[in-house]
């Protein structure tokens, strides 16, 4: 059956390739099948609720104890890719796209920095029923997460932060330097160039990515452009650094998960997580940049995995 469903993707895969070549509709077209292929591999179906001012898309699936997975700046429900496959089978998993991003709603008049966020997601989880759960948050995502274990303790099962933002690391890292020495922030990119510069920023070892892919990511990000130069603002003004004063706060067992060659927020950011959380381990993931569970998922989802099995 497993075989079954790789071959599939493979010629979903194989099939986005050679519309590449020809359409940017039709290439469109199977890079959301694939998406949805992958979806039905992992278990997840998709869902809406209303919270408040915002709709909210997300998918579910599995059972047992909840995981809720909180993506970063940019991305979306379908970022962690393959990463959910196999953790199904002894949990429950709530992938939501956050307010403002993917499907769920955009407000204009409406703040996303940080901690409205973290208020954001925890109306979320009580609509959807929630009491207790874990939380797994990438990049923006971690300290969404972080800020949110220490807002709600009792609510947090486990936490799981894969290069975080949200503190002053030792070391700033190559993105920073560049947003503060240059004024450049990849993070809104418009043009084949900075999609480059950000893959740099992203990955130790980008990957290929077809030109007709990237014109279609680009053309999704087009979209969006000005409501996401809202959003960066909304949380440069909400600060980016306010984690170092609450991470004492959080109780939870916490697993601090880090590519060693992240660009985007420097390795250094570790010693501040560690410091600041009592009950917190950490797994390093060596030759890797700023998203481990993409670049090195079967290291990342094994470390995960291990933590999750832990007293």
């Amino acid at each position: 059956m497993m075989k079954a469903l790789k071959g599939i993707l493979v010629v979903l895969m194989s099939l986005f390739l050679v519309a590449g070549v020809a359409y940017l509709r039709f290439a469109g077209l199977i890079f959301e099948w694939t998406k949805r292929a992958i979806r039905w591999w992992a278990g997840l179906e998709r869902h809406e609720v209303q919270v408040d001012d915002h709709r909210w898309v997300y998918l579910a699936g599995g059972k047992g104890e909840a995981i809720v997975f909180v993506h970063g700046f940019g991305a979306d429900k379908d970022s962690w890719a393959t990463f959910p496959f196999g953790l199904s089978g002894s949990y429950c998993l709530i992938v939501p796209d956050l307010p403002g991003f993917g499907e769920s709603s955009q407000v204009a008049i409406a703040r996303y920095d940080v901690a409205s966020q973290v208020n954001r997601l925890n109306r979320f989880v009580e609509t959807i029923g929630l009491d207790s759960f874990h939380v797994l948050g990438t990049s923006m995502g971690g300290y969404i997460s972080a800020y949110y274990a220490s807002q709600y303790p009792e609510k947090v099962k486990s936490l799981a932060l894969i290069d975080a933002a949200g503190v002053n690391s030792r070391i700033p890292s190559n993105a920073w330097r560049l947003y503060k020495e240059e004024g450049k922030n990849l993070l809104l990119y418009n043009t084949v160039q900075q999609f480059d510069e950000l893959m740099s920023l992203l990955f130790q070892r980008p990957p290929w990515i077809p030109g007709q892919l990237r014109a279609y990511l680009l053309k999704r990000r087009a979209r969006d452009y000005d409501f996401y130069e809202k959003i960066v603002k909304d949380l440069l003004n909400g600060g980016m650094d306010l984690l170092e004063s609450r991470l004492p706060k959080i109780r939870a067992k916490s697993l601090i998960i880090w590519g060693a060659n992240d660009r985007m927020t420097h390795v250094s950011g570790v010693e501040k997580f560690e410091s600041g959380i009592k009950n917190s381990r950490t797994a390093i993931i060596e030759s890797c940049g700023h998203m481990p569970f993409l670049e090195k998922p079967k290291e990342t989802k094994a470390a995960y995995r291990q933590f999750l099995a832990s007293p």
